[in-house]
């Protein structure tokens, strides 16, 4: 007898099974082009049992707008009709698809037209998904939603460079994945994010792609560092090692962590942010911080790296490895020299006998390692850095951990934890916004001339070195052959080369998953976090 019921539930488990609305697979393809604008693909497998419709959810656009929606099935394209009716029934909704539009996003709905196994494929483009940020250009979006009534079985996300746009790889873009359990990662010019296996109603695929300056050229700009949205989405997130699944406790608090972000912690971080931004600068908003012409805490990268640790969550050891060479070079500690034809290739080279007493710790391990890395004859050459790092990751931790000692015990002991400290904090923002604004700014002083290899150092610790050389070098080309680089071929290539190791450095730390996943450059997703999204919502599917 006992055999007999546990045969018929079996059996009942598995018609209930077979005829309940199933998500057997969604494949998202975003191609984003130059203008920031996006075309997304979107392939949905599923089962019906229930409904007249599927309708995805589109939410918190704020700028971001839809256009060009499309549906098809099995090369049959659907019917566009433009505002949908939800209350039509079955037959009336068949081979047709429009929208419902929301205060402040949408939904893309279709037709089911029949019960059963199913493949649509929509199709529709995003205005407006890559902005422009002060430091940087990014997307921060909620491509599959919690809630869809169904829990897909597998989903796969590929976010593809459209025409014009460059391959993507930690050279030039980062990526942070959140609200489910997988990874994401660069393959073949491609961000891709995959989940492991079935993913539960709770959980969502939300991505946050970092892309450097000069990779796009989006039309939407905004007043915000991506530093800030970043710190944003990192709260409550836990890249964890390589089984991250979390008890369903934790999980179930991680699930409403991330649904209710929008609203309820978004509130909490926002007033966190304006505590730390009231006790490092004195302001509740950095966009209160006006333009800065002078150099901060007197030149001390330390001191500056450190403030802005405080409100950026980038790798630790990146930017400031790039501004500790440039000031080197200023210094005279460190050569350059040209040789090859014409006297083309850029080379530094080391300067034994100038002085090493102005040096900080840091900087004179950071010395140390280059000149390891430059091999017998003692020139460091392209890549040379690179190689070498990657046998000697544990000598770069060491360093990176000096680096943020040091600069810890530099902004106490100079006494800069007051008001006065307050006013030089202010001044890194205010030099960064400065610097990024360049172009904009008429007016121009011998007093600033004199500052233009500061500005070169200050330049690459913002990450935009490049950019300032440019446009010194256009201001008055003739004034900027008295900076140590004489023309702005070699500042170019003795900045790309100090960008170089310095992500070598940012690679060889980011070693492991959980590091280099936190870090950008791919690994585990993290269940929580992600707060700040645009897109998505709760809900979708059969209707």
């Amino acid at each position: 007898m006992k055999r007999l019921l546990l045969l018929l539930g079996l059996l009942c488990a598995f018609f209930a099974e077979a005829g309940a609305t199933r998500i057997h697979g969604i494949r998202i393809d975003v191609t984003l082009e130059r203008d920031g604008s996006a075309r997304v693909c979107e392939i949905w497998d599923i089962t019906a049992d229930r409904g007249t419709e599927w309708y995805l959810v589109k939410g918190n656009l704020d700028h971001i707008t839809v256009s060009d929606f499309s549906v098809s099935e099995n090369a049959r394209v659907f019917e566009n009709i433009g505002k949908w009716d939800v209350d039509r029934n079955l037959a009336q909704k068949s081979g047709k698809c429009g929208i419902v539009r929301k205060s402040n996003g949408c939904e893309l709905c279709w037709g089911l037209g029949s019960m059963g196994r199913h493949v649509f494929t929509a199709t529709y483009r995003l205005h407006g998904l890559v902005e422009a940020f002060h430091e940087a250009d990014g997307l921060h979006f909620q491509f599959v939603s919690p809630g869809l009534g169904a829990e897909p079985e597998e989903v796969e996300i590929h976010l593809i460079p459209g025409e014009g746009v460059a391959p993507f790889s930690t050279e030039n873009a980062r990526i942070w994945a959140f609200g489910y359990n997988g990874t994401s990662s660069f393959s073949n010019g491609e961000i891709v994010a995959r989940t492991d296996g079935k993913l539960s109603e709770r959980s969502s695929v939300i991505l946050l792609a970092r892309f450097d300056k000069g990779v796009f050229s989006p039309l939407h700009v905004t007043d915000k560092d991506f530093s800030d949205v970043q710190e944003r989405a990192m709260e409550g997130a836990d890249f964890g090692d390589d089984d991250d699944r979390l008890p369903w406790v934790a999980r179930v608090f991680m699930v409403l962590f991330t649904v209710v972000i929008p609203v309820l912690s978004g509130i909490g971080v926002a007033a966190a942010i304006r505590k730390r931004n009231r006790k490092l600068f004195g302001v509740t908003r950095l966009s209160q911080i006006d333009w800065c012409r002078e150099v901060p805490f007197g030149g001390d990268l330390l001191q500056s790296d450190y403030i802005l640790r405080k409100v950026n969550t980038v790798s630790g050891g990146s930017a400031i490895a790039s501004a500790m060479i440039l000031r080197m070079i200023d210094r005279g500690q460190l050569v350059i020299r040209h040789s090859g034809r014409n006297g083309k290739q850029v080379e530094i080279a080391f300067n034994d006998t100038a002085s090493q007493d102005a040096l900080s710790e840091s900087e004179r391990m950071l010395y140390r390692m280059m000149k390891a890395a430059s091999g017998s004859d003692e020139i460091l050459q392209k890549h040379e850095f690179s190689r070498w790092s990657q046998k000697n990751a544990k000598t770069i931790e060491v360093w990176i951990s000096t680096l943020e000692s040091e600069s810890r015990k530099r902004i106490v002991d100079q006494g800069h934890v007051d008001e006065s400290g307050q006013v030089e904090a202010r001044k890194v923002i205010g030099l960064k916004k400065f610097l990024n604004d360049f172009t904009l700014v008429r007016e121009r002083s011998s007093a600033e001339v004199a500052l233009w290899n500061e500005y070169l150092v200050f330049g690459a610790l913002y990450g935009i070195a490049d950019k300032v050389a440019k446009e010194l070098a256009e201001i008055n080309p003739e004034l900027f052959k008295q900076t140590i680089y004489n023309d702005p071929y070699t500042a170019r290539q003795v900045v790309w080369m100090s960008r170089d190791l310095s992500n070598g450095i940012t690679n060889a730390a980011a070693r492991s998953s959980a590091a280099a996943a936190r870090s950008g450059f791919g690994g585990r997703a993290s269940f929580g976090g992600g707060g700040g999204f645009h897109g998505g919502g709760f809900g979708g599917g059969a209707r």
